[in-house]
């Protein structure tokens, strides 16, 4: 499901149309209490339709991600019927249609002319389908998960096209409304249709004319999430992106689309789906489990810790053998196969992802990707935070358990480089150094980072990705690396007339707040608990924003200034970069990277985004090493390894992809300009928010004018030295 937090907000963007209030005094959809089977390695998965009748015997469920059938690249209809999968949405080429079988076999399906997006799909309950098709919606994925608006007002051109069970085209209906909306689900109701999308619900009739309709009011974030109909009543699953409302399960009478009593759900359901026993099919980030309408008692069919994995699917459907998940946009096939006999036992190690923020679908896909690789150990993660914001328990029960001796095996470290962790490395784990033997060296990790990152001979936490925080300016004026306040000023006396030193908008006050990170890498030692920004370096920092920052207003016309400030996380930031300097930047092609000015060295910082420790209480040594090894040759999607072979092997690609077929491109000048960048870092920039406000604290006063450079680094000294002196004995 790689798309489903990358899309998640612009989707929401979507659902702006019309509106209507739900039903009062909900009634609760119970969350089941029995504990579910657990998995093992993948095997072929049958799309033959479920049997009422439950199995007999013992079994386990597993988790299979297969490729997509060809020539598909990205899937936005699906459906199943009578022992195949029905699968529509891009090709290289432009659309496909394909009918997947059971043994493994696929064949493509002719699609009606003039057909630009694929909508929905479901069975005729004759053997044969219906396909809801036409011009493109407003907003949609392409086929490389890049989302894209209409520049101009969709046509709204869609039709029901049928397919009889031998898959041949039979009929296209054009349906009588124009819509606008993106439909992603279509059931096929007495007398007619019914389709779904984030605002409506909307009932056809066989002729494609409108006959019911319902809305949500989605500017309060509400969407139609699903539908399945059962036991005569159409049920539609909404949910709420906005706020913290639970999710409802809505009702409707399916001839007319009338509102009936709703249901509110005990937990934030993301998929929708139905039993062959009439059952809802219901599943969360948590577990899939099967509903009663008729007594409220639900039954967990599969808990994702126990598979350590996590698809939270929108659309589910049970097989013969298994379940079928489904997000519209996804890439792959994602299944549950039951097995039988009895589940592997494996090891499982307790791993603390201590987070800023909610960690981002890649990093959360490399604790699932390790869990599948191998039947040996299984990750049992927990996220602990200490923002509102994000997702996870909250960081005092780590505290407290840590207190109490009962930490974790492992630990794992994220955060968006913007919000800091709350923990420290050094606080909480062992030097990983002696488990992993000569495997970590100076020479495995990007230049200087890991003299940057050890500690008295230890290494408390095994760097996976990193961020390259830096100033770029033109070269015209800054002709190297590593310049000095003086050499900033010099070139700020010759830069061109209209040019500003930084934007308007970015107060001096504001600058020091991007400055604050290098600082205390550059003036603290966190892990001796010692600082020192009594010095001309921190004294000239300060000057230099004050000098440097704007007034704080925010004029009509773009500015062009001397220096960008840039956060390089990702090769692909690099591809195409001296064109982009030339074009957005600063009217020419050749940049420096500058860094933060300082009176020597580089300027530039390393921040590590993610990296992964060794508990002190780690019950089984070889499973961390074996977890260790494989997060750190895993690629994060987009991110910048810390792994320097690695990352030259990246750089090569983009070197030699091919401009022709569109592929990004990174020039050899752009790419040895960036190595020569990494052999000059000598700062790891600090992200601790309780000292990030006492510096910017005590720095205020020197920027309103009513204290000295020196007099706010004394304060910032004196209270940072208590600080980093009470979190070492803490």
């Amino acid at each position: 499901m790689k798309k489903i937090q990358r899309l998640t907000a612009v989707f929401l963007i979507l659902f702006m149309l019309c509106g209507c209030s739900a039903p009062a005094a909900p009634n609760p959809v119970a969350l089941p209490q029995t504990p579910a089977e657990t998995r093992t390695e993948p095997a072929p998965v049958s799309a033959e339709p479920a049997q009422a009748e439950p199995e007999t015997g013992t079994f386990y469920l597993e988790y299979e991600q297969t490729a997509l059938p060809e020539p598909l690249l990205s899937v936005t209809a699906l459906s199943v019927l009578d022992g195949a999968i029905l699968l529509g949405g891009f090709s290289d080429s432009g659309l496909a249609l394909v009918r997947l079988t059971p043994d493994g076999r696929s064949e493509e399906l002719p699609l009606p002319g003039s057909t630009e997006y694929l909508y929905a799909l479901c069975p005729d309950g004759a053997g044969g389908a219906w396909l809801l098709c036409g011009s493109l919606p407003k907003g949609y994925a392409d086929a490389y998960g890049n989302f894209t608006f209409l520049d101009a007002d969709p046509e709204g051109r869609l039709a029901l096209a049928h397919y009889d069970a031998a898959f041949a085209l039979q009929e296209v209906i054009l349906l009588q409304t124009q819509y606008t909306e993106r439909f992603s689900q279509m059931y096929r109701l007495g007398g007619g249709f019914c389709l779904m999308s984030a605002p409506l619900l909307v009932r056809l009739d066989e002729t494609g004319a409108e006959t019911a309709r319902q809305s949500l009011d989605t500017g309060d974030g509400w969407r139609f999430a699903g539908m399945q109909e059962t036991d005569g009543v159409l049920y539609a699953l909404t949910r709420n992106f906005y706020g913290e409302e639970l999710p409802e399960l809505r009702k409707f009478a399916p001839d007319t689309l009338s509102a009936l009593e709703a249901e509110t759900c005990t937990s934030k359901l993301t998929g929708f789906g139905l039993c062959a026993d009439g059952r809802l099919l219901l599943g969360n980030s948590e577990e899939v489990f099967a509903y009663n309408t008729s007594s409220g008692e639900a039954e967990t069919l599969v808990q994702w810790r126990e598979l350590g994995a996590n698809v939270t699917a929108e659309q589910l459907w049970e097989l013969a053998d298994g379940y079928l998940l489904f997000t519209p946009d996804d890439t792959s096939l994602h299944r549950l196969r039951r097995v039988p006999g009895q589940a592997p036992e494996r090891t499982v190690l307790t791993l603390a992802v201590v987070c800023g923020d909610t960690p981002l679908w890649a990093f959360t896909q490399m604790l699932k990707d390790f869990n599948l690789s191998q039947d040996t150990y299984r990750i049992d993660w927990t996220f602990y935070t200490d923002s509102q914001y994000a997702d996870g328990e909250p960081a005092a029960l780590l505290r407290t358990a840590l207190i109490a001796g009962q930490g974790p095996d492992l630990f794992a470290f994220y955060t968006n480089g913007y919000n800091p962790v709350p923990l420290v490395p050094e606080d909480v784990c062992a030097d990983l150094l002696p488990l992993m033997g000569g495997e970590i060296t100076r020479e495995t990790l990007l230049p200087g980072l890991y003299d940057l990152m050890e500690s008295d001979g230890a290494l408390y936490q095994l760097p996976l990705t990193v961020s390259v925080d830096t100033l770029i300016a033109p070269s015209r004026l800054i002709p190297e690396p590593g310049v000095t306040f003086a050499g900033f000023e010099q070139a700020r006396s010759r830069m061109p007339d209209g040019w500003v030193p930084t934007g308007s908008w970015n107060t001096p006050g504001n600058l020091f707040h991007f400055c604050v990170p290098f600082c205390i890498g550059a003036y603290t030692d966190r892990a001796a608990g010692t600082c020192n920004f009594e010095t001309q370096g921190f004294y000239d920092c300060l000057a230099w924003c004050k000098t440097w920052g704007g007034d704080g207003s925010t004029p009509e016309e773009q500015e062009t200034t001397l220096v960008k400030l840039t956060s390089i996380r990702g090769v692909d930031q690099l591809a195409g970069r001296s064109e982009y300097v030339e074009k957005n930047w600063f009217g020419e092609p050749g940049y420096t990277y500058a860094g933060f000015p300082t009176q020597s060295g580089s300027g530039s910082a390393y921040q590590v985004l993610t990296s992964l420790g060794l508990g002190q209480q780690c019950s089984d040594p070889d499973g961390a090493k074996a977890f260790f090894e494989f997060c750190f040759s895993y690629s994060q999607d987009g991110a910048l390894p810390a792994d320097f072979k690695r990352l030259q092997a990246e750089l090569a690609a983009y070197q030699s992809a091919d401009p022709d077929s569109g592929a990004e491109t990174v020039s050899e000048a752009d790419a040895a300009q960036f190595n020569d960048l990494l052999d000059g870092i000598t700062v790891l920039a600090g992200l601790d928010g309780q000292l990030a406000g006492i510096i910017q604290e005590e720095a205020a006063g020197y920027f309103a004018g009513s204290m000295t450079a020196e007099q706010a680094a004394r304060n910032i000294q004196s209270r940072a030295r208590i600080y980093l002196q009470e979190r070492r004995r803490a």
